[in-house]
């Protein structure tokens, strides 16, 4: 039994590997795709003599990251609750499946309302996936371990954000060597075949998942809501009122992810480089750094039987980058403060889905899993569309602020800044960090 849990987890932390190398290769050049489809960009970005207006396209950022979180959000509650009753396995190769078809759909399609049907078919397969790929890791671990296990599982994205635009960058270069620069589509879309190839190996692999035994609670869909409020009703006020407050900060974590996922690029492209490899070098030395932090902070959480003290460690070192970033044009200090930012966030994510898992019983993790995943994507959905308006306002203009003339996509980030204060007071105040000993999930 324990050979087939084992194998069950390195599966996942595989697939999940190999998927997320294809959606990271695709970063460096998806936001100059986009410009180009919109007839903004007619010449390989780091042709640009001039300055390329990306904040025209805030508006296509946005729709493309609503659409995704819009089906994203109730999905994820659908397919928690769904695990819980039919088993992870079964959304998880289900999901990875929608995914193969969505990186085709990208490779093939040519214009940016099929781009927005596929962005949004991709969050239903990340709903499908993620809830109940991180539940069946809870399962397959005690309370002693889980830490570190989804800490690995995690630190897949971080080590794929190193690799992942790395290898995009190589085979958009390859291709203009090779073809020349003349189509421009075409080769920014070049890296999007590694991304169809990364999503059949996953599908291939978590198709061999064995299935592993769990409580399974015997309800409706439907009643998931009622569940959840009946379970949160019977526990400890403390942790209740936790699994609350981390709701909270998951809609509002959400609004300031929305409004940087649209504002960061365009900014970015528009005020600091504009080669796609520069990107490329952004994403690399981010991930770099995460991957250590992300597999450390697991272990450390496991012996300390404590994840709230790095969890507040990490909020205290990202919120103040969303003040400074847009106050940089050079890169080498964008770099530095996208390290140190990427630092933080490896330290608190992992951990905070640990300590979800943590405060709650495995027959309903599943669901509970999934209504973070609402708040968080319903916040996301807001960001994403509040994030185009500000950008597309606001980054046309300058400001003068202490005697200093600033870009308007200082308003946008900051913004976040001050809902990163919001949340991570909330955190502090309302969170408590319980383990429950000697549990075997």
């Amino acid at each position: 039994m324990k050979s087939r849990k084992l194998f069950a987890l390195m599966a996942l932390i595989t697939a999940s590997l190999v998927v997320n190398l294809g959606f990271t290769s695709v970063s460096p050049v998806f936001p100059h795709l986009i410009l180009a489809l919109k007839g903004l960009l007619k010449e390989l970005p780091e042709l640009v003599l001039g300055v390329i207006p990306a904040h025209r396209g805030a508006i296509e950022f946005g729709i493309l990251m609503a659409a995704f979180m819009a089906t994203r959000a109730p999905i994820a509650v659908i397919a928690g609750a769904l695990s819980d009753v039919v088993g992870r396995r079964k959304l998880v190769v289900f999901g990875m499946a929608i995914y193969l078809v969505v990186s085709l759909g990208f490779y093939l399609s040519n214009d940016f309302m099929f781009f927005t049907l596929f962005r949004a078919l991709q969050g239903v397969a990340s709903a499908m996936v993620w809830p109940a790929a991180e539940a069946y890791i809870a399962d397959l671990t005690t309370v002693e371990s889980r830490g570190k296990a989804i800490s690995a599982y995690v630190a897949t994205m971080s080590i794929a954000e190193v690799i992942g635009p790395a290898i995009g960058v190589v085979i958009y270069k390859w291709y203009i060597t090779v073809f020349g620069p003349y189509d421009v589509i075409a080769a920014l879309k070049s890296p999007f075949a590694f991304l169809v190839v990364s999503s059949a190996f996953s599908l291939i692999l978590l198709s061999t998942l064995p299935k592993v035994q769990f409580s399974k609670v015997e309800r409706r869909i439907i009643r998931g809501f009622q569940e959840i409020r009946r379970r949160l009703s019977n526990l400890p006020k403390a942790i209740a009122l936790s699994i609350k407050a981390l709701y909270i900060n998951g809609s509002v974590n959400g609004i300031s992810m929305g409004i940087m996922s649209t504002v960061v690029i365009a900014y970015i492209i528009e005020e600091v480089t504009k080669d796609p490899a520069n990107l490329g070098i952004l994403f690399l030395a981010s991930g770099a750094v995460g991957i250590p932090v992300t597999l450390f902070a697991g272990y450390v959480s496991d012996k300390m039987g404590s994840r709230k003290p790095l969890i507040l460690l990490g909020y205290l070192i990202a919120r103040p980058m969303a003040f400074i970033i847009p106050l940089i044009k050079d890169f080498l200090l964008l770099l530095f403060l996208t390290m140190l930012f990427s630092l933080a966030f490896s330290l608190s994510m992992p951990l905070m889905r640990a300590l979800q898992a943590d405060l709650i019983e495995s027959d309903v993790r599943g669901t509970v899993f999934g209504f973070q995943q609402l708040f968080f994507n319903s916040g996301v959905i807001i960001g994403a569309l509040l994030g185009s308006f500000l950008c597309a306002y606001f980054a046309p203009h300058k400001y003068m602020l202490f005697g200093l003339q600033v870009s308007g996509y200082i308003v946008p980030f900051w913004i976040v800044g001050f809902l990163g204060i919001i949340t991570t007071i909330i955190f502090i105040l309302y969170v408590v960090d319980i383990k429950q000993r000697g549990e075997q999930r």
